[in-house]
């Protein structure tokens, strides 16, 4: 898989799925997620649509394994379970936002 810098943003966040079964690093889940919402897309079959749209765009972008990218349910699975102050904080650093004391970091 690519190394590109949304990609690395999550690398470090948990991953709460159940390892059985899992096709898709939550990086790449999440960079989708993101970058997809960032594109416009709000709800998760809007970005199930845009992913299968730029299909071909996003396996050049991102080299998934196996040229495989995950469904808008796999996408939503996991988000459902990651920890969002986590997912916040990765977000915060990649974008260089420093919070100032007191602030509370949005939850999605």
């Amino acid at each position: 898989m690519s190394q590109i810098a949304i990609i690395e943003a999550f690398a470090e966040l948990e991953d709460p799925r159940r390892r059985a079964g899992q096709r898709h690093a939550l990086p790449l889940c999440l960079a989708l997620f993101t970058v997809g919402y960032a594109a416009g897309n709000q709800g998760f079959l809007a970005i199930g649509d845009w992913i299968s749209s730029y299909r071909e765009q996003l396996i050049d972008l991102f080299k998934p394994p196996k040229n495989r990218l995950p469904s808008y349910s796999t996408v939503r699975r996991a988000l459902l379970h990651i920890n969002y102050e986590q997912y916040s904080l990765c977000l915060a650093k990649f974008f260089n936002v420093q919070p100032v004391p007191g602030e509370t970091i949005s939850k999605i």
